[in-house]
């Protein structure tokens, strides 16, 4: 099962949310943590002949600065930031709502700062993650409901004891430390630019909350403003909140039991902060199920020819299987046509986890 939305406006001029001052205090936070180094940019030649694409590349997140997922890239400078601002002291506690990974990239920023940390988790998150997030020294809280009641649980919590959020999804009187993060976020964008010897022609980029997405459209058009890449939202169908808001033309959220394996991605609410800029630069909205995420999994683990195994777990995913969903299901047409995929595409897609949740990965590729 697969839904999608065409966003006829996304090419109309907009902004960048970001400054040439953001821009550039990004960089020094690099410059000054040289340890920090940029992911592989994987070739798949094998694999974009047979999907009829000129190139296909992998930014492969698997490893993120010693990590499983790419959230330390928003994580890391969000915190640094927050501390040379004055705003985070000494003995202060971070606190979040996570799926597993952002939880696990504030753990352990937190603790590389000697700093404690408690992560506010849904009661349907998996042994894996709430272990690897307690394996740095994070105190985990287990919220009746979904990833959202968690977000409001540890808000009011925070707000209570006054511990430092520092969350990936905003709301109303919270956008710093989200738009923050997302500009952490426009880092992958600039690494693929370093890799690549011209612009691709289309990324793909995971959903959620929308902070990946809205910070790689950032970087797109940071990087390559004169001719600014395509860019696909993807979704789990059963918690497709952007694409739900692309449709509604404003922000929407999903009902529903959000059933979805794709844990990072089962969101049901947008984060405001994020959604200007996706409906101002994303192109398409995919939305795709279980199983053809899990035959992702499947292809990248086992790989054509000569290409590189890769290791992605149902949110990593989730970007190279509604590209897979997009060449190959007539049903989607639409985007192919929309996107202008094709035998001369130059394609990115992103691996945003590896194998978060070992047991389930082992698993679902057996």
């Amino acid at each position: 099962m697969t839904a999608f939305h065409i966003n006829v406006a996304a090419r109309h001029a907009a902004p960048n949310p970001f400054s040439a001052e953001d821009y550039a205090d990004l960089a020094r936070f690099h410059a000054s943590h040289p340890a920090l180094q940029p992911t592989p940019l994987r070739s798949l030649r094998a694999f974009a002949r047979a999907l009829g694409i000129g190139a296909l590349y992998v930014k492969d997140e698997s490893s993120r600065y010693g990590l499983d997922a790419f959230k330390s890239l928003g994580v890391r400078y969000a915190v640094d930031r927050l501390r040379r601002e004055g705003q985070i002291g000494g003995d202060a506690t971070l606190v979040c709502a996570s799926a597993g990974n952002h939880g696990r990239a504030l753990a352990r920023a937190a603790r590389e700062l000697a700093l404690s940390a408690r992560v506010y988790m849904s009661q349907s998150a998996a042994d894996g993650p709430r272990r690897a997030i307690r394996s740095e020294g994070a105190q985990v809280i287990i919220v009746d409901g979904t990833y959202d009641h968690a977000v409001r649980v540890m808000a009011r919590d925070a707000a209570a004891h006054g511990w430092t959020i520092v969350s990936d999804t905003s709301w109303p009187g919270y956008d710093e430390v989200p738009r923050l993060i997302m500009l952490g976020y426009t880092t992958l964008v600039d690494e693929i630019r370093a890799d690549l010897d011209r612009a691709p022609d289309v990324v793909f980029a995971q959903g959620g909350v929308g902070g990946l997405v809205c910070g790689v459209a950032a970087g797109l058009e940071h990087c390559w403003a004169e001719r600014r890449p395509r860019l696909v939202a993807c979704e789990p169908v059963s918690a497709a909140c952007l694409l739900a808001s692309a449709r509604a033309g404003r922000v929407a959220s999903v009902d529903g039991p959000l059933t979805t394996i794709m844990a990072g991605l089962r969101c049901a609410d947008p984060s405001p902060a994020a959604w200007p800029v996706i409906a101002a630069f994303a192109d398409a909205f995919v939305a795709i199920d279980d199983e053809t995420a899990i035959g992702g999994m499947r292809m990248l683990a086992r790989p054509m020819g000569r290409d590189p195994a890769i290791e992605a777990g149902p949110s990593g995913a989730c970007g190279f299987a509604a590209l897979v969903a997009v060449m190959r299901d007539e049903q989607l047409r639409p985007v192919r046509d929309a996107i202008g995929l094709g035998a001369t595409s130059r394609v990115v897609v992103i691996n945003s986890e590896g194998a978060t949740d070992r047991a389930l990965y082992d698993r679902l590729l057996a």
